[in-house]
């Protein structure tokens, strides 16, 4: 899907075709040419606000997920991304 983009302008003299769009899908909002803005449905917010999942500290989550974390390795075909990580 292809979020529409309007400028800050259209967004203030066109509210009505704004919201009409925001119906089917978010709409980015830019100021001067940079993104400023996604508007949303309140069913889209309400969706997002569901799936968003809390960040865990190391020393909250159970030991063993730690263990099956840290002992995770990169599929050989990807281990030169390792050197991107590199100064």
């Amino acid at each position: 899907m292809v979020m529409v983009t309007v400028t800050g302008e259209q967004f203030q003299k066109a509210s009505g075709s704004v919201r009409a769009e925001v119906r089917r899908a978010p709409v980015e909002v830019t100021y001067h040419g940079r993104p400023e803005l996604v508007v949303m449905s309140i069913e889209d917010y309400a969706l997002l606000r569901t799936n968003r999942r809390p960040a865990l500290l190391r020393e909250d989550m159970p030991r063993a997920r730690v263990e099956r974390i840290a002992g995770n390795r990169v599929s050989p075909e990807h281990a030169g991304l390792d050197a991107l990580m590199d100064d």
